[in-house]
């Protein structure tokens, strides 16, 4: 019976390995490597260092484009940010460290000229934004309508725009293993393997917490077609988390200008959002790609754990990692949640503000009388 250290340890004929490829060549063959992705970032990341013969090191420099394969999957699309060699007893190596071309977005600030955009889709937004990177606009669903009014805040990163964009429309914004952005909705497609203890389960941990969950959600919002302040002021929604059994409400003020029904898509995401985002699992598998395919993020697979209470629901993949050591082999971990934690509800796209101004009075108060307007 092969110990814990051989049962973990890759097998050198297995298709599935890590390869690095620049400038068309490829470099295989490593001490340790990771690889790490994740539906809540825009970037995948990777660190791997690559063989070096002495005196004849890799032609791998700093801002190289990269792609990163795992097996037969192209994983990441990158660029280089660093790439440098480093060496201790019994051997040497090169470490490549980068990131998905998408991961310029997250440090980047928004720019676009005039700054705004009037019944622009989604889409155009997106592209508007991401031009300047060279980076393309993927969408696989749909994204509604045009937005009627966005602006840019002064200063914000690419990513936080489009962040904001997304949610008025209801759309998860994220990153396709070819380096372009991708529209969204979360666990669109089922994954063909599954996790199975005492199968391909090395280790599981609950990582859920109630730290964020509510007994009772309150959202109240404003709306412009009302007769007086009070009133516009006064629409209100509310949802109970039946499960949290100590009195801890939460008061939530809806942006710009709403109808009960939004109040009330939006109280409900609320509950369904902060209880998925409350369980979750991290498992450690084996080996690195399910017949020829690598572990992917943001899909469904179905989770047999009678430990974990599971049998054969199917949770979200919410994050990628692959790693290499010399210690426990090729393995992946894994982060599971309900795909409710991820889900999404459309956000008004438009501040309408009415005018509280006394008739005849020719200045624009922006907000009630009782609201101490500002000049």
């Amino acid at each position: 019976m092969a110990t814990q250290g051989e049962r973990y340890t890759r097998n050198e004929t297995d298709s599935a390995e890590i390869r690095v490829k620049v400038r068309g060549r490829l470099y295989e063959g490593w001490l340790q490597s990771e690889v790490e992705r994740s539906i809540e970032a825009i970037s995948g990341t990777f660190n791997i260092p690559v063989s070096l013969d002495p005196g004849d090191p890799p032609d791998i420099n700093r801002q190289d484009d990269i792609e990163i394969w795992i097996g037969e999957t192209l994983v990441i699309t990158g660029s280089v940010l660093a790439a440098a060699p480093f060496y201790r007893r019994g051997d040497c190596g090169f470490r490549v460290v980068g990131r998905d071309r998408t991961g310029d977005l997250v440090h980047a600030s928004a720019i676009h000229k005039g700054g705004q955009w009037r019944g622009a889709t989604l889409e155009r937004i997106a592209r508007d934004l991401a031009a300047p990177y060279g980076l393309g606009v993927k969408v696989d669903t749909d994204i509604g309508g045009p937005i009627q009014d966005f602006k840019l805040y002064h200063g914000e990163t690419v990513v936080d725009a489009l962040s904001r964009a997304a949610r008025l429309r209801g759309v998860l914004v994220t990153r396709d293993n070819a380096g372009n952005l991708l529209l969204t909705k979360a666990g669109k497609n089922r994954f063909k393997g599954a996790i199975v203890r005492g199968h391909n389960v090395i280790s599981m941990d609950d990582i859920g917490t109630d730290e964020q969950r509510h007994s009772e959600y309150i959202v109240y919002g404003q709306s412009n077609c009302a007769d007086d302040f009070e009133t516009a002021r006064g629409l209100k929604a509310s949802a109970k988390d039946d499960e949290i059994k100590r009195y801890m409400p939460l008061v939530i003020n809806a942006d710009g200008n709403t109808t009960k029904g939004e109040l009330e898509a939006l109280v409900q995401h609320t509950v369904r959002v902060r209880r998925g985002r409350a369980y979750g699992f991290r498992y450690v598998v084996e080996g690195w790609t399910v017949d020829g395919e690598a572990w992917p993020v943001n899909e469904r697979v179905p989770i047999y754990d009678d430990i974990a209470g599971l049998d054969g629901e199917e949770w979200l993949i919410t994050l990628v990692k692959q790693t290499c050591d010399l210690k426990e082999g090729d393995v992946t971990e894994l982060t599971v949640r309900p795909v409710e934690a991820y889900d999404t509800v459309p956000l008004k796209s438009k501040v309408k503000r009415k005018r509280w101004a006394p008739k005849g009075d020719d200045f624009e108060h922006t907000r009630g009388p009782r609201d101490k307007a500002r000049s």
